[in-house]
């Protein structure tokens, strides 16, 4: 089936079916309610060929959740997308694990890892000889400036756009802009994201875009597809079961790009005859770690493009900077697949 809804948007007589559009596409924003997510700012949009998206603008303006239809194609932890969030350098630095929850949770900005102790930078910072980086930093507990949102009828997009810094008095102050896009009749979502150092020194800077999947995409007929070769094989001989002493595995992989310098990883349920594709510049995003935790109760796929992985030596944080006023640029396409919706 193609993948997209034959429907001219551009026809003039479709304003006269259908005012808003609703009929077919919208992005709304809501509060909720009610749970450990209370008082949370989300942006809900679907569009015309089944793809259904949630924004947690006040959790780093992150993609909660993706669908197809009624399929739910993301993970959707314990921690209900608790909000107002646990302070990452909470618990020793592992407070990330309080809030994590959802299809991607961006980690940085100028770190990510477990928790780690390195020298700080005495001469921007003479209070801090020494700086905690919390597991994942803490860019996805931040919340956003909601610069605006909507449907763009001439360009055939719904979109949205926001703002979040991360700053302190005597520290770094990075900002990220980023900008979600979806086609009305499509289904890929491009994601594009600007990481600025608004500062007047030199700032570490690291990301990793943690795409989490989980049932019922993720079962035990689920491969992996595209680009990750060997790995694939080997990712087949552990289907994905659930199992109350399963321990999770990180494996860091190494993946050449192709001929244009784009590297494409996915999986596939054949059993839903759905599958997700994450496309980007390999060189932008060198770095790529698949997360497998088949826990029981916790059962979750991680697909995790980055930047360079940070690293401490002799003390030292060793990883990739931001000069002072200079940004840097990434794009990122979410495919979803059907042979049956």
């Amino acid at each position: 089936m193609t993948d997209f809804l034959p429907v001219d948007f551009s026809d003039a007589d479709l304003a006269a079916k259908t005012p808003d559009l609703r009929a077919l596409a919208e992005i709304r924003l809501f509060r909720l309610e009610d749970g450990p997510g209370r008082g949370q700012r989300v942006l809900i949009a679907r569009n015309a060929a089944g793809v259904g998206f949630e924004v947690a603008v006040d959790r780093g303006f992150d993609l909660s959740a993706l669908s197809l239809g009624q399929v739910q194609l993301g993970w959707h932890s314990p921690n209900q997308m608790r909000y107002p969030p646990q302070l990452s350098s909470s618990e020793n630095g592992f407070g990330f694990l309080r809030n994590f929850d959802g299809f991607l949770v961006t980690c940085g900005l100028d770190y990510y890892g477990p928790p780690r102790r390195a020298a700080g930078d005495t001469s921007v910072s003479p209070h801090r000889p020494e700086r905690d980086f919390p597991q994942h930093g803490e860019v996805s507990t931040l919340q956003a400036h909601l610069a605006g949102y909507g449907l763009d009828v001439e360009r055939g997009v719904l979109w949205c756009e926001g703002v979040v810094r991360q700053s302190g008095v005597f520290g770094d102050v990075l900002e990220r802009r980023r900008r979600i896009e979806l086609p009305l009749g499509g289904r890929t979502i491009t994601l594009d994201d600007r990481v600025t150092n608004c500062g007047f020194n030199p700032a570490p800077h690291a990301l990793l875009y943690h795409f989490n999947f989980g049932y019922p995409l993720l079962d035990a007929a689920t491969e992996l597809t595209g680009g990750f070769g060997d790995f694939a094989a080997r990712f087949a001989e552990l289907p994905p079961r659930p199992r109350s002493d399963t321990r999770e595995i990180v494996d860091h992989l190494e993946l050449p790009p192709d001929e244009n310098g784009n590297l494409g990883v996915g999986l596939r349920n054949p059993a839903l005859g759905i599958g997700v594709t994450l496309a980007y510049r390999q060189a932008a995003l060198p770095s790529l770690l698949v997360w497998r935790s088949y826990q029981s109760g916790v059962f979750a796929l991680g697909i995790e493009p980055g930047t360079t992985l940070p690293r401490v030596e002799n003390g030292r944080l060793i990883g990739d900077t931001l000069g002072p006023r200079s940004s840097a640029d990434y794009q990122l396409a979410i495919a979803v697949t059907s042979d049956r919706l």
